[in-house]
């Protein structure tokens, strides 16, 4: 049986009902006080009905099960009716062990949570994993069933990341020791506003002292972090960094007007692009072509990560237009094919 939120509050009020030895609680005294509880935390019943007794019998067998939390509940005979209460006075599932269920849930919520290793309001994760797996069943063999995308061996992510995370909380200039990829190591001094994961890397969006613009820094291409005493340059207060990038694919930002960008695509790939978007701004019903295939548009910036994108997809997707783009992506084509020279590739 999932549990859910209104399960729970259900489960709450009738441990209430069954640990209580001073009241006989019958059947229908049992159903009150789960509707009862449901109004008060949601203001309302389950779709204006509530809970009926058919529900009640299947919490109380939920709470006797294994699978639930093991408890003890004597059926009393009192004429012809039944009342109901714990074996035991005293006892409470607020007492009890975390069952199956709540194990399995706390165990994936605890790989998620992982994700932010690194991050200062999230250094108390070890702690409260190692008491877990001291004092419950959740560090014997549990599989999880929910994996997430994380990248453990990312460089910068225990050495920099909390140093670059706390500047921007507090508002501090940092200089950065940085090495952009293929380029000479550099130092740079920058105000810190953002951090944005794409691609299973993080960066930092950072506005240079030297410059007007905003940059982005990849994380794991930090060498060195030290904070300032210089001034730091907020940005103004309608700033919006989902507005920021919500004509790019990816962290860069050209500052260019958006493309109207349309695209070929082949049969076989358009069922993956419908559900998963290649931008937000993807049209949502293709045009079917005459010869199969589909056109979609988008409108995006043309940045490094628009294109990385739609050379992934191969010969599954051609670019119509705009000619700039489609230029773009011949000669990247055409350079592809001379790599691969001795399959006799042709002049594209």
């Amino acid at each position: 049986m999932p549990t859910n939120k209104n399960a729970q509050i259900r489960y709450q009020a009738l441990d209430k009902c069954l640990s209580n030895w001073g009241r006989r609680y019958y059947i229908e005294d049992l159903v009150d006080a789960c509707n009862d509880a449901l109004y008060l935390y949601n203001g309302s019943s389950i779709k204006g009905e509530g809970v009926k007794k058919r529900q009640v019998q299947t919490d109380l067998d939920f709470l006797e099960s294994e699978e639930g939390y093991r408890m003890m509940i004597d059926r009393i005979r009192d004429g012809h009716r039944v009342y109901f209460r714990y074996a035991h006075r005293g006892d409470s599932i607020n007492n009890q062990p975390l069952n199956q269920e709540e194990i399995d849930l706390m165990h994936d919520a605890l790989l998620l949570l992982k994700r932010f290793q690194g991050v200062p309001q999230f250094d108390w994760l070890e702690d409260v994993e190692n008491c877990l797996y001291s004092t419950s069943k959740l560090g014997e063999n549990i599989k999880s069933v929910v994996s997430f995308q994380h990248n453990p061996y990312l460089r910068g992510m225990t050495s920099f990341y909390q140093l670059v995370f706390d500047a921007i909380v507090n508002k501090r200039v940092i200089e950065m020791v940085y090495h952009p990829f293929g380029k000479e190591v550099r130092t740079v001094t920058v105000s810190p506003y953002y951090l944005k994961q794409y691609n299973n890397r993080w960066f930092l969006i950072a506005k240079r002292d030297d410059f007007d613009y905003l940059s982005n820094f990849a994380i794991d291409r930090i060498e060195g972090v030290n904070e300032t005493a210089k001034r730091f340059e907020p940005l103004a207060d309608d700033f919006d960094f989902d507005e920021f990038f919500a004509d790019v694919v990816g962290v860069s930002v050209t500052g260019e007007p958006p493309l109207d960008i349309v695209l070929k695509v082949k049969d076989s790939a358009l069922g993956y692009i419908v559900t998963k978007p290649l931008h937000e701004s993807q049209s949502s019903h293709p045009k079917h072509l005459a010869d199969g295939d589909w056109e979609i548009t988008i409108k995006a910036q043309d940045n490094y990560e628009l294109q990385s994108l739609l050379r992934s997809f191969g010969e599954q997707i051609e670019v119509v237009a705009p000619e700039s783009l489609r230029e773009k992506m011949k000669e990247t084509a055409q350079k592809l094919c001379e790599v691969y020279h001795d399959h006799h590739c042709t002049n594209i």
